[in-house]
């Protein structure tokens, strides 16, 4: 692809690993990522122990037992 000068590329695709404990993202911060789709329903309770109902709503017990898992 050429860029030609006064243009520009933007490519936007998700990060590496990122950086610090993951659990240190707040689950309301998580469940945003879902709804804006950076990440799955199932990458939050992989990733980030957060578990989300169908709708969209953090499962709050889930999520803590989860939590207290790790």
């Amino acid at each position: 692809m050429q860029i030609r000068a006064g243009e520009r590329f933007v490519c936007v695709g998700p990060a590496g690993g990122g950086y610090g404990n993951p659990l240190a993202r707040t689950p309301e911060r998580v469940r945003r990522d879902v709804a804006d789709g950076l990440l799955s329903v199932e990458g939050a309770r992989r990733d980030y122990a957060v578990a989300l109902t169908s709708p969209g709503s953090i499962d709050e017990a889930e999520t803590a037992r989860l939590r207290a898992m790790r």
